[in-house]
């Protein structure tokens, strides 16, 4: 049974009740909000959650006249009313082991609750929820979306209305796959793949890859990840920029890693692989290939990669892991890098940062995004060859463990991990690249 603090002092317990079992006055006609957009009160809000409670089970018992009868029926709120239904019946084929909400704190801006008293003509209590979701057998813990939902009170108690009313000021409510249609599944012991009935041809296809794709992850990285994983397949460029929270053009990716957090014991939490299947239809099959596994090893390697760690380790990394198994050349795989290298322009250092976000969509750019990750993956390649796939992951880790520390730089880190796996200053590992680059690409 969860606690949950409201205010400074009230301890509400969030029991299983229904909505209706709080009751008030009836909507008025009037278009005065006297005494309905003040801020909530502690015992308002412990109702709200219980009624938000009863909402969540709703759901999860497949209860749908429990689950309408928490929306308002009112017609302003028809809109939303329907996009609630859609969002039971979305999920009718998928198995859920959370769906729960819980209080982040209450609306209390007086100008936001008056236009919404207004709007909704009743007493309003808008509250900033988190909801915590899980697909039964793949998430260890709930992944989380925040929510800003208002609830009126009716005839038939406390109800939802919206969950739109404070996006003017920010909260702006996450969406889900179940927002955007029905949804499909294709489900294997290490994973579950969630897509939408226009793409039933496809669904099978990713998830074997994805199922090939997890044995090669952990023969390089090892078995310390969650490898039961959750793969998404949007319906729209909408959706993928939803989900994924990519708001500027994505139709160049193939599929992106996301993760909600790390918990203090290293797990990952909402851990989803996003795949854009109109980019990944236009590759072959060794590039669908490199892009699961690449993007797998980014889950595999999310709780121990430091967000100050060099792009090229991350990027490099992800890449030798995506490239494992395949029997195209090397200079084919780096084909960018290699009509440099042949036409004399041998990098003189290894990518930056910056030289993984290029500012332009130019073909240009783009060629040069191309060869950073190329030079990346072949400075990776390097240290295997060096040291073997083993001594990478040591690498990989140590460099990570360096910066899991508040002082050391990047640079420093990796200074730090070239002289303890490789016996190599950075400059001598340069130089080593440089003439790696020339050696497998001329």
């Amino acid at each position: 049974m969860a606690v949950l603090v409201v205010g400074a002092s009230i301890l509400a317990v969030l029991v299983v009740k229904t909505i209706g079992n709080t009751r008030g006055p009836e909507r008025r006609s009037s278009t005065g909000s006297a005494g309905w957009d003040v801020p909530a009160t502690p015992v308002e809000i412990a109702s709200v959650i219980r009624g938000l409670q009863d909402h969540a089970r709703a759901l999860l018992q497949r209860d749908r006249a429990a689950w309408v009868a928490g929306v308002d029926s009112a017609p302003a709120a028809a809109a939303f009313a329907r996009r609630e239904q859609a969002v039971f019946d979305n999920l009718a084929d998928v198995r859920l082991s959370t769906w729960t909400y819980s209080l982040s704190s209450a609306v209390t801006s007086t100008s936001v609750l008056h236009e919404a008293a207004l709007r909704w003509r009743g007493r309003v209590v808008i509250l900033h929820v988190q909801l915590g979701y899980g697909f039964a057998g793949y998430d260890r813990r709930p992944a989380r979306k925040d929510l800003w939902l208002t609830v009126v009170r009716s005839k038939a108690g406390w109800v939802l209305a919206s969950d739109s009313d404070v996006a003017a000021s920010g909260g702006v409510s996450g969406l889900g796959p179940w927002n955007f249609g029905p949804l499909i599944t294709a489900a294997t012991p290490n994973s579950l793949v969630l897509a939408h009935p226009g793409q039933a041809a496809s669904i099978g296809t990713y998830s074997a890859l994805v199922d090939h794709s997890i044995p090669i992850v952990t023969s390089i990285w090892g078995p310390a990840w969650n490898d039961h994983v959750v793969v998404l397949i949007p319906v729209d460029a909408q959706e993928f920029a939803a989900v994924t929270g990519q708001r500027t053009d994505n139709h160049d990716l193939a599929a992106v890693a996301i993760a909600d957090r790390v918990d203090p014991d290293s797990t990952v939490i909402g851990a989803r692989i996003v795949l854009n299947p109109e980019t990944l239809a236009q590759l072959d099959a060794n590039g669908r290939t490199l892009v699961i596994q690449h993007e797998l090893t980014h889950l595999a390697t999310r709780a121990v990669t430091s967000p100050r760690a060099p792009a090229w380790l991350v990027e490099g990394f992800a890449d030798f892991v995506g490239n494992t198994g395949s029997h195209e050349q090397v200079a084919t795989i780096a084909g960018e890098l290699a009509t440099a290298v042949r036409g004399g322009r041998v990098p003189a250092a290894l990518p930056t940062t910056a030289d993984f976000n290029p500012s332009s969509t130019a073909t240009d750019a783009a060629l040069d995004l191309a060869a950073a990750y190329e030079q990346s993956w072949l400075a990776c390649r390097l240290i295997a060859s060096r040291v073997g796939a083993a001594g990478l992951v040591r690498f990989y880790r140590a460099v990570n463990q360096t910066l899991s520390a508040p002082g050391p730089t990047a640079d420093q880190a990796v200074s730090a991990a070239l002289a303890s796996v490789l016996g190599l200053t950075p400059a001598q590992f340069a130089t080593q690249w440089r003439r790696y680059l020339v050696g497998e690409l001329r």
